[in-house]
């Protein structure tokens, strides 16, 4: 079960935008990703980028480079790409964009005495895997 329609429009094209649209993909999800960069997957290392684009159009991502969304409606994200208007239809529009790390939460959570720990992008942004790992290695210590 996953909280998002059939069909689904990704804004961002960086590291979350595509390991998102793969993993919506996967699960039989019809994905567009619109990046408003002439690159996908940055700030990944070369080899990664490029392997995170191969899997996702291997499943079937469409990847649209240089599209500035313009609006959003209950059916599709509009954008402009160069001076034209396009439309992506959607049911669900997921917004993944400029990603830092947050620990806000988790700070004042310590402040008031408890155990905290960490993990995955609250801490650092990076691989989906690296997230994973982080957490695994928490579980472990519990």
């Amino acid at each position: 079960w996953m909280p998002v329609g059939r069909r689904v429009v990704v804004i961002g094209g960086g590291l979350v935008g595509l390991e998102l649209a793969e993993y919506l993909a996967e699960r039989g999800r019809v994905v567009t990703v619109l990046e408003e960069g002439k690159h996908l997957g940055l700030p990944m290392a070369m080899p990664r980028r490029w392997t995170a684009v191969r899997n996702a159009t291997s499943h079937g991502v469409t990847l649209v480079r240089e599209a500035t969304p313009v609006s959003i409606s209950k059916v599709s994200v509009r954008y402009r790409a160069g001076e034209q208007e396009f439309e992506a239809r959607g049911d669900s529009v997921i917004i993944a964009s400029e990603v830092a790390p947050d620990r806000s939460f988790a700070d004042r959570l310590a402040d008031r005495g408890l155990n905290v720990k960490v993990v995955g992008d609250a801490a650092n942004v990076g691989y989906i895997e690296g997230a994973m790992h982080s957490a695994h290695e928490v579980a472990r210590e519990l």
